[in-house]
Formats: structure tokens, C-alpha cells, sequence
């Protein structure tokens, strides 16, 4: 064989192997892309990351959720793993995630250290307290589970949404407000709270054309009867788990201070879910306009 066929030879050689290598490598590629958007295995613990996953269409990446957790009601088919503030590594681990997603608000811390200590990765993507906020939440779920383009066209739907409303708000300007008390059930402490100025109930109460009772800010207050009833609420919005407790207005008004209340007295007592009411989502358009209607009824 001459050296210029054997030349030959190395070279047809080497581009084969290079050929087989690029092979390989797109398809390591290719592999590692379904791995990252289709075997997620994701325990998230957050109502409102919850309530986002669907919204973008990522919903099969969940294998286990919170009990507060509900919506949308597809969601209940998922087993649980407990109440987000008082959950146990067992069940958790127990549902082999590759990812355990949080917006911050969970414990014991103890949990939290035994997931890490048996390797399952811990995300935190805080919660949008804003609608600016929630929205860039929304889209940073969109690129983490590969559904970017559904992400931009749910909050492209959302904004619009939002556009009717300050049309709506408008209308209510330098009109009498009614004062509105917002009663959230805390479980963790099993009493009822006041929802305070300066979150997203608070910023829906206003969109809606009403004025917060409490005028003190951030996070809940536990109520007591003395405060209900110096609050002196036109109307009362009570979270689905708190009302439900009662059953119906009627009831409702039975409770110690509500029935001293203009909002007692006359039954304005509405209930909402709080998944509805404690932070910004997709539906937010949508339950202004229920918040509204109530106010006005």
C-alpha cells in the first residue's frame, strides 16, 4: 500500500470516528433534554406553584403535593404529603422525587435537612407577592419545565385580564367604600385570622372597590371577639375552610363578634376560597369581578 492510500485510510478513519462521535454527543443531547422536561419527579409543596405547573401545562412532572393545595380540582387525585408547615421526610422521600419544590413557607427545618441528607434536591422559587412578581414567577416555571411559550401566553391572558379591571376600577372612584374584614382560618394555630393591609387579599379587596377593615400591615392577626366587633365590618369575606366550618352566613354570624357587626347583622357574609384570595394568580381577574359583585349586592 502506497502512503498515499494509507493516508487515505487514516483520514476516512478518523472522520468516521468523528462522525460517531457527534452521534454520540447529540444523542447524550437529546437524552439529557427528555431527562430535564419529561422525568422530573417533583414534590412542590406551594398552592400557588401548584396552581402555575397546571396553568403552564406542566403538570405531569408532580408526583405528590400539599394538602392546601386544591386547585385546580384535578390536583386532589395527586397524593398529598401533609400540611406544608408540618410535613414529615418520610412521605416525602417515600415518593422518590428528583426535586422537592418550595416557595419558602414550609417546616419543620428538620425536614428539610433529612431531604438533603438523602440527596433529593431542594428548589425554592419564592412566591409572587406582586402581580409583577407572580407573573415573572409564572414564566421562570415556564423555563424551568421547558413550557416557556404556554407560560408567555397565560400571562399575555392574565395582563389582558388585568387591563378590565382598572377599566372596572375606575368606575368606583370617589364612591363610598364598604369596609371589608377578611377572615382567614389558620390551621397550624386553629383559630381565626384577619388578613392585614398590604398583600394580595388586601390589593383585591381595593381592585374590587372596598377598603380593608384592618388597617394595621402585613401577614394575619388573630382575631378576637372585641376586634370583630370594633372592627365594625360592613362585609366579612371568610376563606372556604373557616366558613365552612359554620356552613352558611346565617351561622357564621353566630360567632362571637360577627353579630355585633353592621356585616352580621345584615348577613353580608361571603365565602371565597383562598386560593382565590391569598395570592396572585391567572384567576385574579376573575375574582375581582366576584369580590365586586358581592360588594355590591
Amino acid at each position: 500500500m502506497t502512503n498515499h492510500m494509507r493516508a487515505r485510510s487514516v483520514l476516512l478513519v478518523v472522520a468516521a470516528l468523528v462522525a460517531l462521535s457527534a452521534a454520540g454527543a447529540c444523542e447524550r443531547f437529546r437524552d439529557t433534554a427528555t431527562q430535564t422536561a419529561g422525568s422530573d419527579r417533583v414534590v412542590c409543596v406551594s398552592k400557588q406553584l401548584n396552581e402555575f405547573m397546571y396553568a403552564i401545562g406542566a403538570e405531569q412532572h408532580l408526583v405528590a403535593v400539599d394538602l392546601t393545595s386544591i386547585y385546580p380540582p384535578q390536583i386532589k387525585k395527586l397524593p398529598t404529603v401533609g400540611y406544608h408547615r408540618a410535613l414529615s421526610a418520610e412521605g416525602i422521600i417515600s415518593m422518590k422525587p428528583t426535586l422537592f419544590l418550595t416557595d419558602g413557607n414550609v417546616g419543620p427545618s428538620a425536614v428539610l435537612d433529612q431531604l438533603k441528607k438523602v440527596g433529593i434536591p431542594i428548589e425554592t422559587m419564592l412566591p409572587g407577592n406582586t402581580l409583577d412578581s407572580a407573573q415573572q414567577l409564572l414564566l421562570r416555571l415556564g423555563d424551568r419545565f421547558g413550557r416557556r411559550q404556554a407560560a408567555d401566553s397565560v400571562v399575555a391572558q392574565w395582563k389582558a385580564g388585568m387591563q378590565d379591571v382598572w377599566k372596572d376600577t375606575a368606575r368606583y372612584e370617589g364612591k363610598p367604600k364598604p369596609r371589608v374584614l377578611i377572615i382567614h382560618f389558620g390551621q397550624i394555630a386553629n383559630n381565626y385570622l384577619a388578613v392585614k393591609a398590604g398583600g394580595p387579599a388586601d390589593d383585591l379587596i381595593r381592585w374590587a372597590g372596598g377598603v380593608n377593615a384592618i388597617d394595621s400591615v402585613g401577614g394575619m392577626e388573630r382575631l378576637t371577639p372585641e376586634l370583630i366587633a370594633k372592627l365594625a365590618p360592613d362585609i366579612i369575606v371568610a376563606t372556604d375552610l373557616g366558613f365552612d366550618r359554620y356552613g352558611s352566613a346565617d351561622a357564621f354570624a353566630t360567632m362571637p363578634g360577627v353579630s355585633l357587626t353592621p356585616a352580621g347583622k345584615a348577613k353580608r357574609i361571603y365565602r371565597i376560597t383562598e386560593t382565590e384570595l391569598l395570592y396572585f394568580g391567572p384567576r385574579t381577574p376573575e375574582t375581582v369581578r366576584t369580590l365586586r359583585t358581592m360588594f355590591q349586592t
